[in-house]
């Protein structure tokens, strides 16, 4: 090849190569920094108050999205990847449940590219939001809301979460807010009767990839000029990690993974 072929044949690498890889497979986020979340904060608040702490976390599947990989976790590649639309319940004896997100509906699981809608696991999980003492959302988004024509009439009203701190919300569950996301991002620590921890993270961790390797979602063209939503979430991927590390055998239950929850039952009560 000739000199000016070598030269016009990198230049094309470089236009092409170099804004595909930072826009799909960088996961970098240099001003990130773990958000102060400490483990023993978080149980201290679990204990908080002396009542009883829900004795098992069940789960139902609504339905399966497909995304790319890269899309969830940055560089983990662009092969399509179907994730799961869940809700989950925390059983407690002789009280109303406590429901975290409550699936959607038919339409908006359509609109919104959710496939494989499950109308028997929303039944249940629509019977369960009735009769629920409280109800959590980890994103103010459709596919986590769920059916709007379902009410909680017995459910209590969540404490003020403005200022950003971790709260106790019941016996054994504590919401910790993510400010600096958007959506009303939340996670939940819950904490049961037996001492089994989980941490569900919500749409700041996706899949276990975000977590475990700190990887954001690939950059959009939305993202350009806003940085400081990158590193909020990467800041948040640090602090799930940090807080696997100080407390590993704590199940680390991620937005939308493609497996089953890890120790966490398929099926909400039957009715």
């Amino acid at each position: 090849m000739t000199p000016r072929l070598n030269a016009f044949l990198l230049a094309v690498l470089m236009l092409v190569g170099l804004p595909l890889y930072w826009f799909q497979f960088d996961s970098s986020a240099p001003e990130a920094r773990a958000k102060p979340l400490n483990i023993d904060e978080l149980r201290n608040l679990a204990n908080s108050d002396k009542g009883q702490h829900p004795t098992e976390v069940r789960h139902e599947l609504v339905g399966m999205r497909m995304s790319l990989h890269n899309q969830l976790a940055a560089g983990t590649g662009l092969r399509p990847i179907r994730v799961g639309v869940r809700a989950f319940e925390l059983l407690i004896p002789r009280s109303r449940p406590i429901v975290i997100d409550a699936g959607t509906t038919a339409k908006i699981a359509s609109d919104n590219g959710v496939t494989d809608f499950d109308a028997f696991a929303q039944q249940r999980i629509d019977h369960e939001v009735s009769e629920a003492g409280l109800r959590l959302r980890l994103l103010d988004h459709p596919v986590h809301r769920g059916n709007p024509e379902v009410r909680s009439p017995n459910a209590q009203p969540l404490p003020d979460l403005g200022d950003g701190a971790p709260r106790a919300v019941a016996p054994g569950v504590v919401v910790i807010p993510q400010p600096g996301l958007p959506e009303e991002a939340r996670m939940v620590f819950v904490q049961l009767a037996d001492g089994r921890e989980f941490l569900f993270t919500g749409d700041v961790a996706q899949v276990t990839e975000s977590w475990q390797s700190i990887r954001p979602g690939a950059r959009t063209l939305a993202d350009i000029g806003h940085p400081e939503k990158r590193t909020a979430i990467a800041s948040w991927l640090m602090a799930i990690n940090a807080l696997h590390h100080a407390a590993p055998k704590m199940v680390i239950v991620p937005g939308h993974d493609p497996a089953a929850p890890q120790g966490i039952p398929w099926g909400f009560a039957h009715f």
